[in-house]
């Protein structure tokens, strides 16, 4: 067990630490002045204190290195700073060490921390609350725990982040439904700027080495809470706010925040595999979900959407038994039933057919075929795709006709806010869809908080500037280098990746686009084009076989953050690897394959043609690999690779 010190000690030994200290703070010493909290081997520390002007305030150190510096803390309820003018009590600490199933990035994570739990105490009002911190090699996780009974007023949130002056980070500024472009900066360059919008971050956001380290702030276990978004508040200083409600909010009872999140890595690997943000939340409800992760009506896998590149005219009714067959041609497990099936506008209720009769015979065509049925809905009213389900009653009655019907999944659409109530509203859905047995995928949502520990059955979400908008636009080629070292290390993302046709392939080519199947995490993957084009397309084999989650993530070497991307990726025996150049210029780049360990593989490879044609692209199968093999590569920009390995007893083209 790791130790704390009081008031400024040296860090002590492990074993009878934790006994001695407690007994030293029970026998009345003074009241410490700052608490020295480390992870399991000590590599990190996390520094609380009460500043000379009593302040409460924390700072972060991983080895020699000051990660984070003195930064203020603090929760405003009822118009009282509970962070100033403060004490702190006797500090408890306990450790905890599990592993547990995942989903998407690996399949299993290891939960090692340090939990601790820190009294104070406001000397003037007596208020008195708690602090808890959990440290782990990579990271910390702090919240406030605010004892009492009755109903009381959050106002606001003093917690800050001081980071190194001119240090680079990525960000996006959109804090509605967090679809903003992924962009880097400074603090300064933002506290400075005349757009004072661009001083509102929606996390996570990622800062880039000063020092060698890099850090990434967000917020995990966010329920019956107010979604944090993050302002500049000074050229060096972001801090916690909350723009859905400004005003703050009514709670009853004990006051318990979120976690705040500071992920603390060596590397982009480090980011990229980090448990901390799921293993903040609490395991799922056993009656529920029987087995947890595993439990058998949750079920990942790929799919086709009838909107995308059809819009709602793809919710016709003529067109559906077509979409399943398709599936089925794909080897998709699910068809998404997107916008537009709910109304009389857009054909699904065409020729005088019933909502729900044709609903359940869509979905027995479908599991005749082993093709399971997604539907959409809209959360707010208005809409002309369908009604909406703001009101409760209304919601239970859709969501039990969804599950008579023999629909698999819902995707809810359009909440567009994260502000008390609204989390109130995803949790309500979440919990109503697990009673039911049913998948959910959010959309018009918020940045995941790690949901998917407690709520397995949630299968993805949107939250991310994803690839809708290149049936209008484009997104910059530096924002596909960043998602995945950003946005999406907080959880998985509805990207709709793997675009094949040349219209939408914009600043990328097709290769391009398959990789970001394999690089972005979800799930549930949702391919976006003309499911011909797929049936047609040299690719078919990759997207009949690519899984949508993955057993092992490897970032490899020559990474980085909003430029080139590579990773390698494990579902059982196979090897995965994805390649994406988001360089505004061409680039050269070795690709090792001394992941695969021992033994020989076949593979095939997926790669660009020439840098002036981008729609060309060549396949190899069955080249012998090992371990000892180097590809050297030549991308264009917006070019990419993709390749799949599997031992030569298990390969199949």
């Amino acid at each position: 067990m790791p130790g704390f010190n009081l008031g400024g000690g040296g860090r002590r030994g492990a074993g009878f630490l934790l006994v001695f200290l407690l007994s030293v703070a029970c026998v009345g010493a003074a009241a410490p002045l700052s608490v020295e909290l480390s992870s399991p081997s000590g590599l990190l520390r996390a520094t609380i204190e009460v500043g000379g002007d009593g302040r409460l305030q924390w700072s972060v150190q991983r080895g020699t290195i000051q990660v984070l510096a003195p930064s203020p803390l603090g929760l405003l309820v009822d118009g009282e700073d509970l962070g100033n003018g403060v004490s702190l009590g006797r500090v408890e600490a306990r450790e905890i060490r599990e592993e547990f199933p995942t989903r998407g990035v690996k399949a299993s994570a290891v939960n090692h921390c340090v939990s601790y739990t820190v009294p104070v105490t406001c000397t003037e009002t007596k208020t008195e609350w708690y602090l808890e911190v959990r440290i782990f090699e990579d990271g910390v996780g702090m919240r406030y725990r605010i004892p009492g009974a009755g109903a009381r007023r959050v106002e606001g949130e003093a917690t800050a982040w001081v980071l190194p002056k001119d240090a680079p980070i990525w960000l996006q500024n959109d804090t509605r439904n967090y679809e903003g472009i992924y962009y880097r900066s400074s603090l300064e360059a933002l506290y400075a700027s005349d757009d004072v919008e661009k001083r509102w971050l929606g996390a996570p956001a990622t800062v880039e080495p000063v020092d060698g380290i890099w850090m990434l702030i967000t917020e995990a276990c966010l329920y019956r809470y107010s979604g944090m978004t993050l302002h500049v508040e000074e050229p060096t200083r972001l801090r916690v706010g909350f723009q859905d409600d400004p005003e703050g909010w009514e709670m009853q009872g004990e006051i318990l925040t979120p976690w705040r999140v500071t992920l603390v890595a060596a590397d982009l690997n480090g980011l990229v595999n980090a448990d901390l943000i799921q293993s903040l939340g609490e395991a799922p409800d056993p009656v529920l979900f029987p087995d947890g992760m595993a439990t058998e009506w949750i079920r990942p896998g790929k799919g086709l959407i009838t909107w995308a590149v059809f819009g709602n005219d793809g919710a016709q009714w003529w067109r559906q038994k077509w979409f399943v067959d398709m599936c089925a041609a794909m080897n998709c497990e699910y068809l998404l039933l997107d916008g537009g099936w709910r109304s009389e506008q857009w054909g699904f209720l065409r020729d005088g057919g019933d909502l729900w009769a044709r609903l359940t015979e869509l979905c027995q065509y479908g599991a005749e075929r082993n093709v399971g049925i997604f539907v959409w809905s809209a959360y707010p009213e208005g809409r002309d795709d369908g009604p909406g389900l703001t009101d409760p009653a209304e919601r239970r009655a859709f969501l039990d006709r969804c599950k008579a019907a023999g629909v698999k999944g819902v995707k809810i659409d359009f909440f567009d806010s994260e502000s008390r109530d609204t989390i109130e509203v995803y949790e309500a859905f979440l919990r109503e869809t697990a009673q039911r047995r049913l998948m959910v995928n959010f959309h018009g949502a918020n940045k995941p908080t790690g949901e998917t520990r407690t709520w397995p059955h949630e299968i993805t979400r949107e939250g991310i500037r994803e690839q809708e908008y290149l049936l209008w636009g484009d997104l910059p080629l530096e924002h596909y280098g960043a998602l995945p070292f950003t946005r999406m290390v907080a959880g998985h993302g509805d990207f709709l990746p793997g675009y094949v046709r040349p219209q939408y392939l914009k600043n990328t080519t097709s290769v391009f686009q398959l990789a970001t199947a394999v690089i972005f995490t979800s799930p549930f993957i949702c391919w976006p084009d003309h499911p011909e084009a797929y049936l047609e397309s040299p690719f078919l084999p990759l997207v009949r076989t690519m899984p949508s989650v993955w057993d092992e993530t490897r970032v490899l070497p020559g990474s980085e953050l909003g430029g080139l991307v590579a990773m390698a990726r494990r579902s059982g025996h196979d090897w995965f690897v994805a390649v994406i150049n988001c360089r505004p210029v061409p680039a050269e780049f070795d690709l090792r394959l001394d992941f695969l360990g021992d033994g020989s593989y076949r593979a095939m490879l997926i790669r660009d043609v020439g840098e002036d044609d981008k729609t060309e692209n060549l396949v190899e199968s069955g080249r012998p690999v090992d371990a000892s093999t180097t590809w050297a590569l030549q991308l264009s920009s917006g070019g990419g690779l993709v390749a799949r390995m599997g031992p030569p007893t298990s390969y199949t083209e």
